[in-house]
C-alpha cells in the first residue's frame, strides 16, 4: 500500500501538539523527554522555525509515533 499524503510543517507541527496532549504531556516534560529546548519544541508545534529531522524523529518517537518516507506520486504532481 503506498500512501499519498503530504503534511506541511504547520500540520506536522498540529499533529504533534494533538498527540502530546491527548497523552496529558506538558511541552517541558515532553521537551525534557527529548533532550531539545521547550523553545524548539514550541517552535515545532506551531509550524515555524526550520526543525532539523533529528528534532522531529526525537519528539515524534517519543510520543509512540514513527516517521515515513514515501515515494511521490510523480504523474499527479
Amino acid at each position: 500500500m503506498i500512501n499519498f499524503i503530504l503534511m506541511k510543517l504547520q500540520d506536522i507541527g498540529l499533529f504533534i501538539a494533538r498527540r502530546r496532549k491527548s497523552l496529558d504531556v506538558t511541552q517541558q516534560e515532553l521537551a525534557e523527554i527529548c533532550g531539545v529546548s521547550e523553545h524548539a519544541l514550541c517552535n515545532l508545534e506551531r509550524g515555524t522555525g526550520n526543525p532539523t529531522m533529528r528534532l522531529v524523529d526525537s519528539v515524534a518517537s517519543a510520543l509512540g509515533l514513527e516517521l515515513t518516507l514515501a515515494v511521490k506520486d510523480m504523474e499527479a504532481v
